[in-house]
Protein backbone atom coordinates (compact mmCIF):
# COMPACT_ATOMS: atom_id res chain seq x y z
CA UNK A 1 0.00 0.00 0.00
CA UNK A 2 1.36 3.39 -1.27
CA UNK A 3 2.15 5.48 1.88
CA UNK A 4 0.45 8.30 1.17
CA UNK A 5 -2.66 6.12 1.48
CA UNK A 6 -2.17 4.43 4.44
CA UNK A 7 -1.40 7.90 6.21
CA UNK A 8 -4.67 8.60 4.84
CA UNK A 9 -6.31 5.99 6.24
CA UNK A 10 -4.57 6.36 9.85
CA UNK A 11 -6.03 9.87 9.87
CA UNK A 12 -9.50 9.40 8.99
CA UNK A 13 -9.88 6.89 11.41
CA UNK A 14 -7.28 7.00 14.59
CA UNK A 15 -9.62 10.04 15.98
CA UNK A 16 -12.38 7.94 15.90
CA UNK A 17 -10.93 5.01 17.07
CA UNK A 18 -9.31 6.93 19.83
CA UNK A 19 -12.76 8.54 21.37
CA UNK A 20 -14.20 5.45 21.15
CA UNK A 21 -11.18 3.81 23.47
CA UNK A 22 -11.78 6.78 25.84
CA UNK A 23 -15.56 6.03 25.84
CA UNK A 24 -15.15 2.84 26.73
CA UNK A 25 -14.40 4.16 30.59
CA UNK A 26 -17.19 6.92 30.10
CA UNK A 27 -19.17 6.97 33.55
CA UNK A 28 -22.69 6.66 32.69
CA UNK A 29 -23.49 9.28 35.30
CA UNK A 30 -21.87 12.52 36.85
CA UNK A 31 -22.18 12.24 40.46
CA UNK A 32 -19.72 13.37 42.85
CA UNK A 33 -17.62 10.02 42.87
CA UNK A 34 -17.09 10.15 39.08
CA UNK A 35 -16.66 13.76 38.50
CA UNK A 36 -12.66 14.26 39.00
CA UNK A 37 -12.67 11.62 36.59
CA UNK A 38 -15.68 13.42 34.20
CA UNK A 39 -13.64 16.13 33.82
CA UNK A 40 -10.44 15.30 33.47
CA UNK A 41 -11.43 12.87 30.76
CA UNK A 42 -13.03 15.97 28.52
CA UNK A 43 -10.13 17.84 28.99
CA UNK A 44 -8.61 14.99 27.00
CA UNK A 45 -11.43 14.55 24.47
CA UNK A 46 -11.05 18.68 23.81
CA UNK A 47 -7.72 17.16 21.90
CA UNK A 48 -9.44 14.35 19.78
CA UNK A 49 -13.06 15.29 19.33
CA UNK A 50 -12.13 18.25 16.54
CA UNK A 51 -9.80 16.10 14.52
CA UNK A 52 -12.97 13.88 13.90
CA UNK A 53 -13.74 17.40 11.73
CA UNK A 54 -11.21 16.45 9.50
CA UNK A 55 -11.59 13.32 8.10
CA UNK A 56 -14.68 14.40 5.57
CA UNK A 57 -11.97 17.40 4.12
CA UNK A 58 -9.06 14.98 4.18
CA UNK A 59 -10.87 12.78 1.98
CA UNK A 60 -12.77 14.96 -0.20
CA UNK A 61 -9.92 17.41 -1.36
CA UNK A 62 -8.38 14.39 -2.89
CA UNK A 63 -11.07 14.39 -5.36
CA UNK A 64 -11.87 18.16 -6.15
CA UNK A 65 -10.55 20.96 -4.09
CA UNK A 66 -14.04 22.68 -4.20
CA UNK A 67 -15.77 19.92 -2.53
CA UNK A 68 -12.42 19.93 0.24
CA UNK A 69 -13.58 23.56 1.14
CA UNK A 70 -16.83 22.89 1.51
CA UNK A 71 -16.23 19.21 3.59
CA UNK A 72 -14.05 21.58 5.52
CA UNK A 73 -16.67 23.65 6.71
CA UNK A 74 -18.75 21.57 8.22
CA UNK A 75 -16.02 19.59 9.60
CA UNK A 76 -14.97 22.72 11.08
CA UNK A 77 -18.69 23.88 12.55
CA UNK A 78 -18.64 19.96 14.46
CA UNK A 79 -14.86 20.77 15.77
CA UNK A 80 -16.08 23.88 17.12
CA UNK A 81 -19.13 23.38 18.45
CA UNK A 82 -18.49 19.78 19.91
CA UNK A 83 -15.21 20.93 21.66
CA UNK A 84 -18.16 23.46 23.37
CA UNK A 85 -20.07 20.43 24.14
CA UNK A 86 -16.70 18.66 25.70
CA UNK A 87 -16.19 21.96 27.85
CA UNK A 88 -19.34 22.88 29.20
CA UNK A 89 -21.09 19.70 29.51
CA UNK A 90 -18.04 18.17 30.30
CA UNK A 91 -15.30 20.03 32.20
CA UNK A 92 -17.61 23.04 33.55
CA UNK A 93 -20.24 20.53 34.71
CA UNK A 94 -17.48 17.95 36.60
CA UNK A 95 -15.90 20.99 38.18
CA UNK A 96 -19.28 22.36 38.92
CA UNK A 97 -19.68 19.24 40.51
CA UNK A 98 -16.33 18.76 42.20
CA UNK A 99 -17.32 22.32 43.60
CA UNK A 100 -20.99 21.29 45.25
CA UNK A 101 -22.83 22.71 43.08
CA UNK A 102 -24.52 20.05 41.25
CA UNK A 103 -27.60 22.06 40.79
CA UNK A 104 -25.85 24.82 38.49
CA UNK A 105 -25.13 21.57 35.97
CA UNK A 106 -28.75 21.73 34.20
CA UNK A 107 -28.42 25.35 32.76
CA UNK A 108 -24.79 23.86 31.74
CA UNK A 109 -26.14 20.70 29.75
CA UNK A 110 -29.19 22.68 28.73
CA UNK A 111 -26.77 25.09 26.11
CA UNK A 112 -24.31 22.05 25.36
CA UNK A 113 -27.24 19.81 24.22
CA UNK A 114 -28.53 22.92 21.57
CA UNK A 115 -24.40 23.40 20.44
CA UNK A 116 -23.85 19.38 20.01
CA UNK A 117 -27.04 18.94 17.78
CA UNK A 118 -25.58 21.65 15.18
CA UNK A 119 -22.39 20.33 15.70
CA UNK A 120 -23.41 16.84 14.55
CA UNK A 121 -25.44 17.95 11.73
CA UNK A 122 -22.49 19.84 10.39
CA UNK A 123 -20.85 16.90 10.57
CA UNK A 124 -22.93 14.89 8.85
CA UNK A 125 -23.54 17.64 5.90
CA UNK A 126 -19.23 17.31 6.04
CA UNK A 127 -19.71 13.00 5.51
CA UNK A 128 -22.24 13.68 2.69
CA UNK A 129 -19.95 16.48 1.00
CA UNK A 130 -17.19 13.36 1.55
CA UNK A 131 -19.36 10.70 -0.09
CA UNK A 132 -20.46 12.70 -2.78
CA UNK A 133 -16.34 13.03 -3.87
CA UNK A 134 -15.81 9.59 -3.23
CA UNK A 135 -18.86 8.81 -5.50
CA UNK A 136 -17.24 11.15 -8.04
CA UNK A 137 -13.89 8.91 -8.03
CA UNK A 138 -15.71 5.49 -7.24
CA UNK A 139 -19.26 5.74 -8.35
CA UNK A 140 -21.17 2.57 -6.32
CA UNK A 141 -17.75 1.37 -4.47
CA UNK A 142 -18.49 4.12 -2.45
CA UNK A 143 -21.82 4.16 -1.09
CA UNK A 144 -20.79 1.56 1.42
CA UNK A 145 -18.37 4.10 3.02
CA UNK A 146 -20.61 6.73 2.61
CA UNK A 147 -24.02 4.90 4.59
CA UNK A 148 -21.52 3.95 7.27
CA UNK A 149 -20.11 7.01 7.85
CA UNK A 150 -23.34 8.94 7.39
CA UNK A 151 -24.99 6.14 10.28
CA UNK A 152 -22.42 7.15 12.72
CA UNK A 153 -22.37 10.45 12.43
CA UNK A 154 -26.08 10.26 12.93
CA UNK A 155 -25.60 8.78 16.10
CA UNK A 156 -22.90 10.80 17.88
CA UNK A 157 -26.09 13.22 18.79
CA UNK A 158 -27.90 10.79 20.78
CA UNK A 159 -25.07 8.22 21.57
CA UNK A 160 -21.67 10.94 22.15
CA UNK A 161 -19.21 8.22 23.14
CA UNK A 162 -21.24 6.02 26.00
CA UNK A 163 -21.17 2.33 24.96
CA UNK A 164 -23.11 0.90 23.47
CA UNK A 165 -24.25 3.62 20.80
CA UNK A 166 -21.39 5.91 21.05
CA UNK A 167 -18.70 2.95 20.62
CA UNK A 168 -20.57 1.95 17.83
CA UNK A 169 -21.30 5.23 16.35
CA UNK A 170 -17.47 5.61 16.51
CA UNK A 171 -16.57 2.46 14.58
CA UNK A 172 -18.90 2.79 12.39
CA UNK A 173 -17.12 6.24 11.70
CA UNK A 174 -13.93 4.72 11.35
CA UNK A 175 -15.06 1.70 8.99
CA UNK A 176 -17.15 4.67 6.79
CA UNK A 177 -14.16 6.95 6.52
CA UNK A 178 -11.31 4.05 5.84
CA UNK A 179 -13.95 3.06 2.88
CA UNK A 180 -14.35 6.17 1.80
CA UNK A 181 -10.38 7.03 2.11
CA UNK A 182 -9.65 3.93 -0.27
CA UNK A 183 -12.58 4.89 -2.52
CA UNK A 184 -10.98 8.39 -3.57
CA UNK A 185 -7.73 6.91 -3.21
CA UNK A 186 -8.31 3.96 -6.15
CA UNK A 187 -6.19 3.53 -8.73
CA UNK A 188 -9.18 3.13 -11.35
CA UNK A 189 -10.59 7.05 -11.20
CA UNK A 190 -13.75 8.07 -13.61
CA UNK A 191 -12.24 10.66 -16.16
CA UNK A 192 -14.10 13.11 -14.87
CA UNK A 193 -12.90 12.52 -11.35
CA UNK A 194 -9.78 13.17 -12.76
CA UNK A 195 -10.91 16.40 -14.60
CA UNK A 196 -12.27 17.55 -10.94
CA UNK A 197 -8.93 17.14 -9.32
CA UNK A 198 -7.06 19.47 -11.55
CA UNK A 199 -9.70 22.00 -10.96
CA UNK A 200 -8.34 25.46 -9.33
Amino acid sequence: MPRSRLLLLLGVTAPAIACALVGLTHPMRLTADTALYWQNMHIVLIFLFPLIGLAPWLIARRVNRRLGWIAALGGYGFATLYTALDILAGVAAGALMLGGEADATGPVYAIARVLARIGVWSLIAAVVVAGIAALLQARVAAVPGLVLAAVGAYLVYPGHIYFPVGTASMGLLAAGFALLALAVTSVTAPVDAREATSTP
